[in-house]
């Protein structure tokens, strides 16, 4: 999935915000909520999924991997497009270092 637009970033984030699993758990349907607000407000898809990406990583340390199913899919769906934002960000302040 390279270059995920807006409105496919809002759907995956709804479906996984529609889980039953995921409802049981407040924090995480704020996470996805907090996603959804800025990706609205931005409209910037790999900073959102960076953001993103890193909270899910978070919150699977502090409660030892347990992550619903739904939460997963949209990480591994998203995380591309995080790692491409990083690379492009870690180029950009590195360009004064290299020339």
């Amino acid at each position: 999935m390279s270059n995920i637009k807006t409105n496919e970033l809002m759907d995956l984030l709804s479906s996984a915000y529609a889980d039953e699993k995921v409802a049981e758990l407040p924090e995480l349907r704020q996470l996805l909520f907090k996603a959804a607000q800025e990706l609205e407000k931005s409209e910037d898809t790999r900073l959102v999924a960076v953001s993103l990406c890193n909270e899910i990583t978070l919150y699977a340390l502090a409660h030892q991997n347990r992550l619903p199913e739904a939460i997963s899919a949209l990480y591994y769906q998203i995380k591309r497009e995080a790692e491409i934002y990083k690379g492009i960000a870690l180029s950009t302040m590195l360009l004064p270092v290299w020339f």
